[in-house]
């Protein structure tokens, strides 16, 4: 079997759970031996070109995180004139080739723009509205990285059993428990954070719901009896500056701190430093955040709907994530008692090991198999 892979989120949404995915993907099955060879099709000087995947020049592998990713990925045509078996599109299925006409899978990781489009910008509705259904129809099989999101295509797609299949995601093994007093004098001295803290890390996006953690927050921090602050971690995008004023109209500017983009490899002593991960969003096809954390030991506030129960199961504290006092009131029972505290960090660690790539990269093989009986 001969793979053909689209690779621009790689490099161009570097830091992305789309770049996790797909990265942590090519990675894995290039270890199963029914794979003859994989070809990555990969943004190189503004156009798209072809790259035996044993022969891709390592700096080319460093990634760029372009702010005009999407734009990118919607306005680049290339056309498939290379033998291939199968192709497989990570991204939602955006970008497929205009001559496409091999087998090819795509992995449609939520339908966002259908069930709150008022949180999606304006460009990316448009786009996804003219062509996902026909996406969708054309594809020879789908990926989903939930069973809620299986659902959510279902209903909106009307695909069937027999064409969709859920392969979970998993934490990458950078994300494991190591000295927590350690990470803090990481963070400390690389970023000058001095206080115990409350760790969200994410997008910004309205449906990731900060603007109510942040208010949460304050809730914590009036009845919490040892200064702590809220460290906010992600790419500032449009949201940033209500949030800021927010953070301003509630006094907490000396305790809210956004950090922006944060570099991949330090998100471990993030993730080890937190006292908890706070994770409020209100819709995830799979999100992949309170996984890391739980890997790390770190125990989780997180939302009680969309898939995120279905991932987390019982190993993090669930609330409802339109209820300001739940998120408060949770948060506030990790930081109280020491036994809660241990007993969510057990229960993390050992939820986080039901997840591994290796299972989302057999289940991915057994799908190209399928495609090509």
């Amino acid at each position: 079997m001969i793979l053909g892979m689209d690779g621009r989120v790689i490099t161009w949404h570097i830091g992305s759970g789309l770049a996790t995915y797909t990265t942590n993907l090519l990675t894995n099955i290039q270890k199963h031996e029914d794979l003859k060879d994989i070809f990555m099709f990969y943004p190189y000087e503004n156009k798209t070109d072809i790259f035996d995947i044993n022969s891709i020049p390592k700096n080319m592998l460093l990634g760029e995180r372009r702010q005009d990713f999407w734009n990118k990925v919607y306005q680049i045509e290339w056309k498939l004139n290379f033998p291939i078996d199968f192709l497989h599109n990570t991204v939602n299925g955006i970008g497929l080739p205009t001559n496409l006409n091999c087998n090819h899978v795509i992995t449609l990781h939520d339908v966002i723009p259908y069930v709150m489009p008022e949180t999606v910008d304006r460009s990316h509705l448009d786009y996804t509205f003219r062509h996902t259904p026909d996406i969708v129809e054309n594809a020879t099989h789908i990926i989903t990285v939930s069973n809620y999101s299986k659902l959510d295509i279902q209903r909106y797609f009307g695909v069937s059993d027999d064409k969709i299949t859920v392969t979970h995601l998993a934490a990458d093994d950078i994300y494991k428990p190591m000295n927590r007093e350690t990470a803090r004098s990481v963070i400390f001295n690389k970023y000058g954070i001095d206080r115990h803290y409350v760790l969200y890390l994410g997008g910004f996006s309205p449906r990731k719901n900060i603007s109510r953690l942040i208010q949460a927050f304050q809730k914590v921090k009036d009845n919490f009896e040892k200064p702590i602050d809220l460290l906010i971690l992600g790419e500032h995008q449009r949201s940033y500056k209500h949030l800021w004023g927010l953070t301003e109209k509630l006094n907490l500017t000396d305790n809210v701190k956004f950090l922006n983009f944060i570099p991949t490899d330090d998100l471990p002593y993030f993730y080890n430093g937190a006292d908890v991960f706070v994770y409020p969003s209100l819709y995830e096809g799979f999100g992949l955040p309170p996984l890391e954390a739980m890997q790390c030991g770190t125990p989780v506030v997180t939302s009680d709907v969309s898939s995120i129960p279905e991932i987390v199961g019982d190993a993090a504290l669930l609330a409802n994530p339109y209820n300001i006092d739940e998120i408060s009131e949770q948060i506030l029972k990790l930081l109280s008692d020491r036994e809660l505290w241990a007993l969510y960090s057990m229960l993390g660690q050992a939820k986080a090991r039901e997840y591994s790539w290796d299972k989302t990269a057999d289940k991915t093989i057994e799908v190209y198999k399928k495609c090509l009986r």
